[in-house]
């Protein structure tokens, strides 16, 4: 039975990635000195991550052996992100790297939409449908969740009210 080291290995060289056609991990040496640790998916996202310019992740990898699980435990995380991403780790990058630079070039998304106030009951506290009300409220506080947005007002989008 092969060990996983030797699984590893097989996988990556069923990819066409291992056996001095390492080139594209070349640019990474701290990466490439660590593959052998790396399932099959987890080599397809480090590719994706230096395809994407990412290097900078894997600059201080200690050598095989020194802090693996931690490795391991980066790629749950690159994993788990791709997964749960719309169009995956690439998209992700690709996406917050043009939101900095709209970012940057003082662009604002909400360009175009104009915050209202929205429209709601007037209820006078004490009345027969402040009471109904509030213990239908009551009853379903159960289901409900809650958020509240911290922080400063909507000047930026033009609104002059507080963010609550």
């Amino acid at each position: 039975m092969a060990s996983g080291a030797e699984a590893a290995a097989a996988g990556v060289a069923a990819m066409g990635i291992s056996g001095g056609s390492e080139e594209w991990a070349e640019a990474c040496p701290a990466l490439r000195r660590n593959l052998q640790l790396l399932a099959p998916e987890e080599v397809q996202l480090a590719k994706t991550l230096l395809n994407e310019d990412q290097m900078h992740l894997f600059e201080h990898w200690p050598e095989p052996g020194v802090d693996d699980d931690k490795k391991k435990g980066f790629f749950g995380q690159v994993r788990r992100l791709n997964s749960s991403y719309p169009g995956g780790l690439a998209s992700y990058i690709q996406n917050a790297r043009k939101l900095l630079a709209d970012s940057k070039a003082g662009k604002n998304p909400y360009d175009g939409f104009t915050p209202s106030v929205p429209s709601g009951e007037v209820l006078t506290f004490g009345d027969d449908n402040f009471l109904s009300l509030e213990a239908a409220g009551i009853k379903e506080a159960c289901n409900a969740a809650f958020v509240l947005v911290a922080g400063g007002l909507g000047e930026r989008l033009g609104y002059k009210g507080i963010k609550v």
